[in-house]
């Protein structure tokens, strides 16, 4: 993937990566679910830097884990999902993908219903605060996840 150098390759990555981690949900266990918060990924430090003083105007600070998060000024419209939050994470060697982003559903369902039936795909994450379930597949350059409460 090319470096993202401004705001428009910013918005094109985010459209990329929720229409990626739908159609990686619907390859899995064949549905979608709704997206509030993505992450994009950054490769390098300069792109990180970049992309903060984009995100600055995108947004006000929400949180900060592994790069800031901000609530959007204007929410990005993919498909039917609106993003609201939107995340820039620090390079990661282990992190080679575009981005991930966190469906939307009720967790525990989510967990009996397809963790078991699906283990080549989900992967539990334990967290000591929390835990949560990855959503992969090698054909993709996206990651999901399902997150606890």
């Amino acid at each position: 993937m090319k470096e993202l150098k401004n705001k428009e390759d910013l918005i094109k990555a985010v459209d990329a990566i929720a229409s990626g981690t739908s159609s990686l949900a619907k390859k899995i266990i064949g549905r979608t679910f709704p997206i509030m918060s993505l992450t994009v990924f950054t490769h390098s430090e300069a792109e990180f830097e970049l992309l903060n003083k984009v995100l600055d105007d995108l947004g006000k600070p929400y949180d900060y884990n592994n790069g800031p998060r901000v609530e959007l000024y204007s929410p990005i419209i993919v498909d039917n999902n609106q993003i609201k939050y939107l995340r820039i994470r620090k390079p990661d060697v282990e992190r080679s993908q575009m981005g991930c982003n966190d469906f939307e559903t009720n967790y525990m369902k989510f967990k009996n219903k397809y963790l078991s039936k699906y283990p080549n795909n989900l992967r539990l994450i334990k967290r000591p605060e929390y835990e949560m379930i990855e959503l992969y597949h090698p054909e993709f350059d996206v990651l999901a996840y399902i997150v606890s409460d």
